[in-house]
């Protein structure tokens, strides 16, 4: 027996197992099925239909299960007659899925599909395949930095609890709050035909802009995935202070998905879009304006800050 991801998964090593697809095959028992990761893959299956009578052939669905997402099909590892169908292979799936969980039981086999995972393979793939299943789900610490008073905890109030007050006192020390997002990518690669899903805790730490804070600022950096570098759109100070605030970000975390943020777009304007996009580019940033106080851009620029990380994380470009 292969035990994976600290024992959550477990590969019975005396069984055949598909490589994309998760269905094994017991010789002995003559079963087929799905393993423990693909059941996990489906998140919830809820409806199982079984697609043949008499006979599975390889390469051939025998199986569809339905979840709330969608449908997939499982094709067969092998060929053989028929012996009997488990209709309600669901409910034992989860819990016992090498034993009553199986989908069918055959007769006979008489061709089984070759380059079948089985044995001292199984430790490698199962690892692997579990890294993709996990891949899906993320948790990213974001620090926003920026002088006080450009409105830090305002955007990070909008985001989390999709409010906004005016008199937000100001942060002393460091502020958190968090949110799931849905992310997705789709690869510029134009061999790549299909589309990253994912969804990601966006840890958001709101960091005291105040000069008094300089020196325990630069804990909260720590194990950060991405920055928001914040300027107030009607404090043209704010923006020059840009650079003071690139700098500590940089020494503190080195390079970083960052996504450059003015705010208060609701406001008479004393820093141009032009003068934002400009300095955004010359340092490879996002760049986006935005109204905590509507909360105009505010849930699109964490999404875009969280695929950023996506991408960075997968090393995908």
């Amino acid at each position: 027996m292969v035990t994976i991801a600290d024992g959550r998964f477990s590969l019975p090593d005396n069984l055949l197992y598909t490589k994309n697809q998760h269905v094994y095959l017991n010789n002995d028992k003559k079963t087929l099925g799905l393993d423990e990761i693909g059941y996990a893959f489906l998140h919830n299956p809820n409806e199982l239909k079984i697609l043949v009578e008499d006979e599975v052939k390889i390469g051939i669905p025998f199986a569809a299960i339905t979840t709330d997402s969608g449908m997939t099909t499982l094709n067969s590892p092998c060929s053989g007659k028929i012996k009997q169908l488990n209709p309600n292979a669901l409910a034992s799936m989860k819990d016992h899925t090498y034993e009553t969980g199986f989908i069918i039981e055959l007769e006979e086999i008489t061709e089984v599909q070759p380059n079948l995972v089985t044995g001292s393979e199984l430790q490698e793939w199962g690892n692997n395949e579990v890294k993709t299943l996990v891949r899906n789900n993320y948790s990213f610490k974001i620090i926003e930095i920026g002088d006080s008073a450009v409105g830090k905890t305002a955007i990070k109030v909008r985001f989390t609890d999709n409010y906004f007050k005016k008199d937000l006192k100001t942060t002393l020390g460091v502020d958190f709050g968090s949110k799931e997002i849905k992310g997705e990518y789709i690869s510029s690669d134009i061999l790549f035909s299909g589309t990253y899903r994912f969804t990601a805790k966006m840890n958001v730490w709101d960091a005291a802009g105040q000069a008094m804070y300089d020196k325990i600022r630069g804990m909260y950096y720590r194990d950060a995935k991405g920055a928001l570098m914040c300027y107030d759109v009607h404090n043209h100070l704010s923006f020059e202070h840009l650079e003071k605030w690139r700098e500590e970000l940089e020494e503190s975390l080195g390079k970083v998905p960052v996504l450059l943020v003015g705010n208060k777009i609701d406001l008479e304007r004393k820093v141009t879009r032009q003068e934002g996009l400009a300095y955004a580019m010359k340092h490879n940033y996002l760049f986006v304006e935005c109204s905590a106080k509507t909360g105009e851009g505010v849930d699109d620029m964490f999404k875009q800050l969280a695929v950023e990380i996506f991408k960075r994380e997968e090393k995908l470009e």
